[in-house]
């Protein structure tokens, strides 16, 4: 029998589903052997792979997107700068000639005040986002008033300073109070709070790189790009960059290693210069507010960014319950399932009625036996291909002899059983049993020979047999067709 065509026990039936669903084709696939057939077919898979690349473009967009939502994205915003002052219990003269009275009424005082907040770039006159938006003393991370007044008269309170803590909270300004009746004149210092920190440039490196205040990630990036211009990089050894006389002149070094340009350029480096205001504080009447406002332009959070972000991404997750393009696609993708279902079944047709029209007899037999095996194994009714037992070729296997060999020996054992007296035989009961024959003698059970081809073991003692078994031998061993001849 064939290997390949040997039948499979009902056990088996599982194992061979799991083994037909391995093998049976993915259902937005088509095979190799209809793009044979259809060479039209490589133009589907050249769609396959383009949505592939598609799909995967979309996601590591996706995924880019993603990660610009831990980032931090800066604008540029104004911050409008205020300051004013308020007194308090000023006793102003009428005239000239009359002379105010200091030990009347309570001590005469003044409060200065420094305020701010973003304003909104398109309308000058508001701020975006009152209740969100950032504190001014959030922007700083220093703040200094020095207080011009006579050290005789006032010889404490004439300088104040605010640092930045992580665990204070933020203020919308500032506010001093101080005695006093005389205009005193203010001078501000603010040390704006870069985040990330942002360094002032020497006039040598400003010179080369064109920049004054700039961080340390772009001042290295403005160096690069100053070298690539100039071609200043060794062709032998990229690591090294070979100065020309801006260079040269401002690290003194005709060569010099690109690991080396953070050490070299930080000496170079300082920090900004601070903010300074100067204000006139004015006691002459009750509030005075400076004719002039001062405009910063700092760094904030783009508070519309993540949110525009996550719309977007949003936008590009589809969703059943918020779009209908998910069901039409789902729908398109079971068409097109069903058309390359079809294909294959019409590809399984063709081979059928192709083998079927090449050789019609052998394709009638092979169809047959086919049917009969599955029919068994349905069934699990029979342990041979009963179609296989009808035809001769089944009889010239290699182990028809041997099965014939076995078979006529077992029925010749069988046959000789009965002829030695191994079939049971009728026995005559007891004298004086029931039954028996009164008086008659005992029957003696007579030993029997040992079985043809058996192996005796040495100075075993063999019976010699009964007359009438060795009748049976001598009819039994005569050939066939001598008288009393069994075969």
């Amino acid at each position: 029998m064939d290997p390949s065509r040997k039948r499979s026990s009902a056990a088996d039936l599982p194992l061979l589903v799991a083994k037909a669903k391995r093998k049976r084709p993915n259902d937005n696939q088509i095979s190799s052997k209809i793009e044979a057939i259809v060479p039209e077919s490589k133009l589907y898979k050249e769609l396959l792979d383009f949505e592939k690349k598609l799909d995967s473009t979309i996601m590591r967009k996706r995924l880019d997107l993603q990660e610009t939502l831990n980032k931090s994205v800066k604008i540029k915003r104004t911050l409008r700068i205020f300051i004013s002052n308020l007194s308090h219990d000023q006793d102003v003269p009428e005239s000239e000639e009359d002379e105010p009275q200091l030990d009347k009424g309570p001590t005469p005082s003044w409060t200065l005040k420094v305020e701010g907040r973003l304003i909104d770039e398109v309308n000058a006159s508001a701020y975006k986002n009152k209740q969100t938006s950032r504190k001014f003393s959030s922007f700083f991370r220093s703040v200094m008033i020095e207080l011009d007044r006579d050290s005789n008269l006032y010889p404490n309170g004439n300088f104040v300073e605010w640092h930045k803590s992580a665990n204070q909270a933020d203020v919308d300004g500032f506010e001093i109070k101080r005695h006093g009746d005389e205009n005193v004149k203010v001078r501000i210092i603010l040390h704006v709070d870069n985040s990330p920190e942002r360094f002032k440039l020497s006039p040598e490196l400003a010179d080369v790189l064109a920049i004054d205040v700039e961080t340390r990630p772009g001042i290295m990036m403005a160096l690069w790009q100053y070298i690539k211009f100039h071609q200043l990089q060794d062709p032998e050894d990229k690591r090294n960059i070979n100065c020309d006389q801006k260079l040269a002149s401002l690290f003194n070094q005709a060569k010099i290693s690109f690991p080396a340009l953070p050490e070299l350029i930080g000496r170079f480096l300082s920090p900004p210069d601070p903010i300074v205001l100067e204000y006139t504080v004015r006691v002459d009447k009750p509030y005075h507010l400076s004719p002039h406002c001062y405009d910063l332009d700092v760094e904030v959070d783009d508070p519309l960014f993540k949110s525009k972000i996550s719309s977007l991404l949003s936008s590009t997750t589809l969703s059943s319950t918020t779009s209908s393009l998910p069901k039409q696609i789902h729908a398109q993708d079971e068409q097109i399932m069903q058309y390359i279902q079809s294909m294959h079944n019409s590809k399984t047709k063709r081979d059928f009625l192709l083998r079927f029209a090449n050789d019609p007899a052998d394709f009638l037999d092979r169809w047959v036996a086919s049917q009969s095996r599955d029919l068994e194994v349905i069934l699990g009714e029979s342990h041979v291909n009963l179609e296989e037992q009808r035809r001769s070729e089944f009889y010239n296997q290699q182990w028809v002899n041997e099965a014939v060999f076995h078979y006529m020996t077992a029925k010749n054992q069988k046959k000789l059983q009965e002829l030695l007296g191994g079939h049971p035989q009728p026995v005559p009961p007891a004298p004086g049993a029931p039954g028996g024959a009164p008086g008659g003698p005992p029957i003696q059970a007579q030993p029997q020979p040992p079985p043809q081809g058996a192996v005796m073991p040495p100075g075993a003692h063999v019976p010699p047999p009964h007359p009438q078994q060795q009748q049976a031998f001598q009819q039994v061993n005569m050939p066939p067709g001598m008288p009393g001849g069994r075969f």
